[in-house]
This record gives structure tokens, sequence and C-alpha cells, in this order.
């Protein structure tokens, strides 16, 4: 009997192989010795987002999600798993409809509210740490927000060559 430290190691291996196969399988088989385990049905399903196995992970999610429909780690990979389909968060049935952050004039919003009471400009990290607590799924990455927001005349930012190291507030009058 494999200890969970090997069991782990595997894991780790194969994602770093980008061996989604391998996972599929390791998962696999995890998840039908432990068929009452929701944390390993989960991490089979999140495998086969992984291979792009997407009907079949949305399947098994939402077995998963009508028994548990709080679980986040499975509402992200049911997102995963419909935005794979060329879906939306619309296409699903959802208890209570995730909150989904896309680019655009709620996502700005969200960003002067955070910058609003602000003296001193603040590190982009954290102007997007809001974001993470309160949304389900975010459909962009760092790099896109700042993007958007250096075209929006209401931020001003320190630094506009890596996303990363820049400083951003709003524009004093905007």
């Amino acid at each position: 009997m494999e200890n969970d430290f090997e069991e782990w190691q595997g894991d780790y291996d194969l994602i770093q192989e980008e061996d989604w196969t391998g996972l599929v399988l390791l998962r696999k088989r995890k998840a039908e010795k432990n068929p009452n385990d929701l944390q390993s049905q989960w991490r089979y399903g999140e495998a086969l987002v992984y291979n792009q196995e997407f009907k079949m992970a949305l399947n098994l999610l939402t077995a998963i999600y009508k028994k548990e429909p709080e679980y986040y780690d499975v509402i992200h990979s049911i997102l995963d798993s419909l935005y794979g389909l060329g879906k939306t968060e619309d296409d699903f049935e959802w208890v209570e409809t995730p909150i989904v952050l896309k680019l655009d004039d709620q996502t700005k919003e969200m960003c002067e509210e955070v910058l609003k009471n602000k003296r001193k400009p603040i590190s982009y990290y954290q102007l997007i740490e809001p974001f993470i607590i309160k949304s389900h799924y975010i459909t962009f990455k760092g790099e896109k927000l700042f993007d958007y927001l250096k075209k929006d005349g209401r931020f001003k930012f320190s630094n506009e060559e890596y996303f990363s190291d820049v400083k951003v507030e709003l524009v004093k009058g905007k």
C-alpha cells in the first residue's frame, strides 16, 4: 500500500510533467478506492479538466456539486469545464449563481472601490486580493487586468513596464 507521501509525489510529478493522462489514471484509481470521499472525487474531476475531458468532468463534478453545493473547488472546476465546452456560467443549474469576474465595468468598479479611500498607491496584488476573496472564478490573468485598467483614465500606475511591480492609485478628481 502506498503511503500518503508517495501518492502526493506521484500527483506532483505528473502535474510538473503535464502528463494529464497519467494524472487522470492516478486520480481515477484513488477515486474508485474512495467513492465516498468528495475530495478524491473532485481531484479526479480536476484531472479530467486538465486532460480536456470536459463533458466527463462536468458529469462527475455535477454529482459532487449536488451533494455539496458550496464546495469552492468543485464550483471552480465546473466553471473550467463549462468554459472548456464553449459554454458560460449561465449554462448550468446552480443552487446559487457563482460570482464570475470578467474584464468589464463591474471589475473596474471593484478596483475603484478598493482604491477610493487609499491615500497612497497600493501594490497590484493588494488591488486584486479582494477579487480572490469575493469571487468564485476570475476569467482573466493578472496582466490582462493591468492592460485593461491602463486604458481607463481613472487609474494611475507608478510603473507601466510589468504588472507585478506596479503600484496603482485613483487619479484625483476623476
